[in-house]
């Protein structure tokens, strides 16, 4: 019997996230490292929501080697580490509303969610680990990582810490806003979302600034888009 000559699709594997970053820090001289992550700068709905992170050197627990990026976890697995994180770290979350992001714009509106998010850790952080694109973060030394969520572990501690905390905020709003479903998309522009949209209307947490959003709003004669 020959060798078949096709070849057999397999699952692509999320890499596993390293210390090789904050090893390099540390031997600089750097003790305080804080991973930073951002998740909401897509959705039509609700807040950004940025995460901080300072793991503990000290001690290699178990747990540790369990952190992946948010999105290669199942929900109930960011919840535990969630929780192991908020009991055995050093984090913080920044939170920016809708209104706001349509007042700054969601670039600044983000920045200012990590901004929060690094007030809010009990330790100033001596270097920041970013996820993707470089951030201004008033002066702290930091490096930025593209797919640093996904290789590096303090940006994954934080990637879970936000996304944890954006779910819920969105599962809470579907008791505020029922109809739109946003405790199953969170906000993102899914096909049923843009559907309740098109039927509903925007309600108050929706991103006006964007797009699908804007152009579902009525429009007022001779002055354009009602706010």
């Amino acid at each position: 019997m020959g060798r078949a000559t096709g070849t057999i699709a397999r699952k692509r594997r999320s890499p596993v996230p390293t210390r090789s970053e904050e090893r390099l820090l540390a031997a600089q001289g750097y003790i305080a490292i804080a991973g930073v992550d951002e998740v909401g700068r897509g959705p039509l709905a609700g807040p950004v929501v940025a995460g901080a992170v300072i793991l503990s050197w000290r001690k290699r627990s178990p747990w540790m080697r369990r952190l992946r990026d948010s999105k290669a976890l199942t929900a109930l697995q960011r919840a535990d580490l969630a929780t192991i994180l908020r009991e055995e770290s050093d984090w913080g979350i920044g939170v920016v509303s809708s209104e706001q992001i349509d007042r700054v714009g969601i670039v600044e509106g983000t920045r200012q969610a990590m901004l929060q998010a690094l007030a809010s850790l009990s330790t100033s952080p001596d270097h920041v680990l970013l996820d993707g694109r470089p951030v201004y973060l008033n002066g702290r030394p930091t490096r930025s990582i593209i797919r640093g969520d996904a290789l590096c572990i303090s940006i994954s501690a934080a990637s879970i810490v936000a996304k944890v905390a954006r779910d819920a905020m969105m599962e809470q709003e579907e008791n505020s806003f029922p109809g739109y479903g946003f405790a199953k998309h969170k906000g993102y522009g899914t096909r049923a979302h843009m559907e309740a949209l098109s039927r509903l209307g925007p309600c108050p947490i929706h991103r006006r600034s964007f797009a699908p959003v804007r152009e579902s709003l009525p429009i007022a004669p001779n002055r354009g888009f009602l706010a």
